[in-house]
């Protein structure tokens, strides 16, 4: 750290000119800074620099002293000299030697700057438009200050060769944003474009992402952990010729359009996410890595695996053309942030300083404060049990015409979800060739569920909880249809992961015991039981004081199902209803060859 500003990256040997002073000097690289360089005291002494009682800086030169207005860096830098440094402070010494070793053979493929971005081989991007429309907009009005720093971005992305003047019938304003740097500071430096209008008509790119739950359970029994940022990853895409002329953008002085993917239109996410992820399984590297967007996980078992790993995606990366930000990237941890969750063991939990916003929300006196702080909890419901119930109550002081009316129960449901999500809460990763439980429980309230697997440790812990309120027709049904109807319900919507393996379903209603042995069912019982027929599971009977964790989720049953990390659950969901209708094979315990139809 440098007064606080910014963390150091690396070094550079540049040539300086300081008036009549020409001098070769070493000066560290920050990723990022409130000044284009700082001189030092070595910098001082060397330069023989010195202050008047103008503050105005001179230089001493056969003892006289010449004002000094600026200096020269040399315009031939080479960027070869760059020696990059990652932080490794996490590791023992012949680990981090290992590592720094690795990096500094593949210097080549980090980036030196911002626009330093490189250029992805055989991919392009194309941008197909709804309707034959231009789309002009004026300029937006900006101070000088903003003025000056649009302009001088503007300059280096000429430089960069990202982008060019432009006599586009298009144009989208350019406005500048705040940014937060890596001291906590924001700063507005970010240059944006308002696409806003662009993407009205633009056709979108029906790209699959893939779940984040999906994702971590590829790195289960992982022990070894890294992340790598690829910088200004969209710049990386070249833009389609012909289309470039519709990412046409205006300031208050020029005109011009994007050589490359630029940020901002809404189908760049879903053409990286495309490119990245074929470039990964064509080059057999998604057995050991995973990624959305342009953050890439890698996992392994061990340290040696995880250098192969990383020497094969670095090279693969490098190659395509990518280049990537070394002050983003993480390597070799045990312990590692991804996507808002942090991967430790074997399990995940939400990351503590995003839960601070939850934790320091007051409390709400408008509709508008509601909804920002169940946006805030959302993301994180997955590790909170029966989370819906306990929103319910704010929940209802969302619905239409219904006063704002905060009561007890408000107040209960805000604290408790509080408490939750800051007690640190984790889930287990799903494994496969783990020992699998499914608890479940109905009640008139609802139905419940809670999947288990046994851990190294011997102890069964929560992978993922499952509730849901029953309608009105079902609350008439009898118990035996409620329990099968629980057990349905939770293992369809876990069929993802119970296919093709044999686990035990607890539930406290004895006669599941003997469910193979019953030879009369009604219409809607025997249809139950044909979709639990593709499961190879066996029923056990766990009195409802032992199973107390499907009993709450059932007692008090929530709106939709709880999985971790599936923030993307309705799509989830509409993929389990598509699929209800599977090919059925036997079950232990319910036997349906044995039943008499």
């Amino acid at each position: 750290m440098v007064s606080g500003h910014g963390k150091i990256i690396g070094f550079v040997i540049i040539k300086v000119k300081i008036f009549q002073i020409y001098k070769e000097v070493i000066v560290f690289v920050l990723d990022s800074f409130c000044h284009d360089f700082l001189i030092g005291l070595d910098l001082i002494k060397a330069f023989q620099l010195c202050q008047n009682e103008d503050l105005e800086i001179l230089q001493k030169v056969h003892r006289r002293y010449h004002k000094i207005d600026s200096f020269k860096v040399d315009d031939n830098l080479s960027l070869n000299f760059l020696e990059l440094q990652a932080d490794l402070s996490h590791l023992d010494l012949e680990k981090s030697q290992i590592l720094e070793n690795l990096i500094h053979n593949f210097n080549h493929a980090f980036a030196k700057n911002k626009y330093d971005v490189g250029t992805v081989v055989d991919h392009v991007a194309s941008l197909k438009l709804t309707e034959h429309k231009y789309i002009y907009r004026k300029p937006y009005r900006c101070n000088i200050i903003d003025q000056k720093e649009i302009e001088n971005q503007i300059s280096k992305l000429i430089e960069a060769g990202l982008i060019e003047e432009s006599t586009s019938p298009f144009a989208a304003p350019v406005t500048l944003a705040y940014k937060k740097q890596s001291d906590g500071t924001r700063l507005k430096n970010r240059l944006c474009i308002d696409y806003t209008m662009l993407n009205k008509i633009i056709v979108p790119e029906s790209q699959p992402f893939p779940l984040i739950e999906d994702m971590i359970v590829k790195a289960r029994d992982c022990k070894w952990f890294s992340v790598l940022d690829i910088n200004m990853a969209f710049w990386s895409i070249p833009m389609r010729e012909k289309d470039r002329y519709k990412t046409a953008f205006v300031t208050q002085t020029g005109h011009y359009n994007w050589k490359c993917l630029p940020f901002g239109l809404k189908t760049c996410p879903a053409i990286f996410q495309r490119i990245l992820r074929n470039i990964l399984k064509r080059n057999g590297l998604d057995d050991f890595c995973v990624n959305y967007i342009d953050d890439i996980l890698i996992f392994s078992k061990t340290f040696d695996e995880h250098l192969d790993h990383l020497k094969k995606l670095i090279d693969v990366v490098s190659k395509e053309g990518f280049r990537l930000n070394l002050s983003k990237c993480n390597f070799a941890q045990n312990k590692v942030k991804y996507l808002g969750h942090v991967l430790e063991n074997n399990v995940t939990r939400p990351i503590y300083d995003n839960v601070l916003p939850v934790r320091d929300f007051p409390r709400p006196t408008t509709q508008k404060q509601v909804r920002q702080f169940l946006g805030k909890v959302n993301f994180y419901h997955s590790y909170i049990p029966n989370s819906a119930t306990l929103l319910a109550p704010l929940h209802n002081l969302l619905k239409k015409n219904s006063t704002f009316d905060w009561n007890d129960k408000c107040e209960m449901s805000f604290k408790k979800v509080k408490e939750c999500l800051i007690s640190e809460p984790c889930l287990a990763i799903f494994s496969p060739n783990k020992e699998t439980v499914v608890q479940t429980d109905a009640s008139l309230e609802g139905i419940g569920a809670v999947l288990k697997q046994k851990q190294s440790d011997g102890v069964l812990k929560p992978v993922a909880f499952f509730s849901k309120k029953l309608n009105d027709a079902q609350k008439k049904k009898k118990a035996l249809f409620l329990e099968c109807l629980a057990i349905k319900e939770a293992l369809m919507y876990w069929r993802h992961r119970l296919l093709g393996i044999n686990f035990t379903v607890y539930s406290d209603h004895k006669p599941l015991e003997n469910l193979n042995v019953n030879t009369k069912f009604d219409d809607e019982l025997r249809e139950l039981l044909l979709h639990l027929s593709q499961f190879n599971f066996n029923v056990k009977y766990m009195p409802g004081k032992i199973n107390s964790e499907a009993d709450c989720l059932s007692r008090n049953p929530v709106l939709e199902s709880h999985e971790a990390n599936s923030e993307l659950k309705s799509l989830s969901t509409a993929v389990d209803r598509s699929l209800c209708q599977l090919s059925c094979s036997n079950i232990t315990h319910v036997a349906l060859s044995t039943v008499a139809w």
